[in-house]
Formats: structure tokens, sequence, C-alpha cells
């Protein structure tokens, strides 16, 4: 828990936008390498379920058959409610895989709500929208960090993609998304730090282990 939360200060240190740095409209997690969720910091509560959802499609997506799979220096991205375990489309997860010895050991995730992302009205979610798409840009599966480089260009692609529908526009303030999109790559390595520090300190067994243990005792607290 103590180091979900340390990614949320993290996060809310180095974004720039008033929905995350003030309002603190965002979550972070730690996951299985299966993407069952561990730990999830006290942030935003309806994130909770949505994230393992988000992690473990992420998961058989990559790594089904034909995909290129997960490799280290990567981050990956997803915004969609219906097919990729997301909330509500402005709420955007940023994926992180944890190697160990060339081996995904964990993932981290922080999900941010931005504060628009495109679509038929400014704020990217309104109340007389008819269909997914006038909420703004959609994200199934996008790769935002690969070989530990920030692909600016394809993101900024598909937030300003919405505006190829007629009546939508593209994202209304895209250095805010870049910027916070930035802040959650940072929030995770964070993470990812403090998990390898773990790891160190007591071996991968152990830590494996203990996560396991937080997750039966979660599922005998709810029984």
């Amino acid at each position: 828990m103590g180091i979900a939360e340390q990614m949320g200060r993290t996060l809310a240190r180095t974004a720039i936008s008033v929905n995350i740095k003030e309002r603190l409209d965002f979550s972070c997690a730690l996951f299985t390498s299966d993407g069952g969720l561990v730990a999830n910091a006290p942030h935003i509560p309806v994130h909770l379920g949505a994230m393992q959802a988000a992690v473990k499609f992420q998961v058989q997506y990559w790594n089904s058959e034909g995909r290129e799979g997960i490799k280290e220096g990567e981050v990956l991205v997803s915004n969609h409610p219906q097919l990729a375990g997301g909330s509500h489309l402005p709420d955007i997860t940023v994926i992180t895989p944890v190697f160990h010895e060339g081996k995904v050991i964990f993932f981290v995730a922080s999900r941010g709500h931005h504060a628009d992302i495109g679509g038929i009205a400014p704020g990217s979610m309104p109340p007389h929208s008819t269909c997914l798409e006038d909420e703004g840009a959609m994200i199934i599966a996008f790769k935002l960090v690969k070989d530990g480089t920030f692909d600016e260009k394809g993101i900024t692609e598909i937030l300003q993609s919405p505006g190829k529908i007629p009546g939508n526009t593209g994202t209304r303030n895209l250095r805010d998304n870049l910027s916070d999109l930035r802040a959650q790559v940072a929030a995770n390595q964070s993470g990812i730090r403090l998990l390898h520090e773990l790891v160190k300190e007591y071996g991968l067994r152990q830590v494996d282990a203990y996560m396991k243990f937080i997750q039966c005792n979660a599922e005998a607290c709810v029984r």
C-alpha cells in the first residue's frame, strides 16, 4: 500500500492539470504478473475494480498470438470502457511492467482523469451523448513508451483523432494531456523503483508470497 501511495504523491507533484494536481482525481495500484490487483491506494474508489480489468486486458491482448508481447522499457495506455476495462474515456490508464531478471514479475498502473480528450463538448462528458465516440478519443491498446522513448507523435494522433468524426473535435488541451501522461509514467517508475528495492531486501519469493497472502486475505474479508 505504501508503494501505491508514494506513486500517488509522485503523480500529484509532477502533473500540471487541475484535475490531477489539485483535485487529485487519480488512482495508483500494484498488480501481479497476470494483472490481479494487490494494493490500490485510497484515491478514487470507482477505479478499484476497473483498474484490474484494464491490466488483465492488456496482459492478454499483448501476449496473444500474433502480437509482440510486453518488453522491458515499454509502457501501455488505454481508456476504453467497453473493451479494455476503462471506467469512462477521460480516465486514462497508464500501465508499466516490472521486470526482474528478464521476466515480468508485477505491474504498476496509474489512472488519471484528463480534463478533455475531445468529443462533442468540452470536458469530454457530454450529457446528451448518444454513443461512446461523442466522449472523445478511444484507446484500446497502445504502447505509450517503446524502447524507453515516449511516443508523443503516436499518442497525439490518437488524442486528435475524434476531430475526424463530423461534429466532434480532438482534444482541446493537448499540452496538459501530454504532461499528465508523462507524470503518470513517472509515477509508475517510482513504484517500480520501490518494488525493486523491496525485492532486493526480502527476495522475490517472499515478496510474491506476501502479495498472494494479501489477495487471499482480501478475498476472505469480503466473503
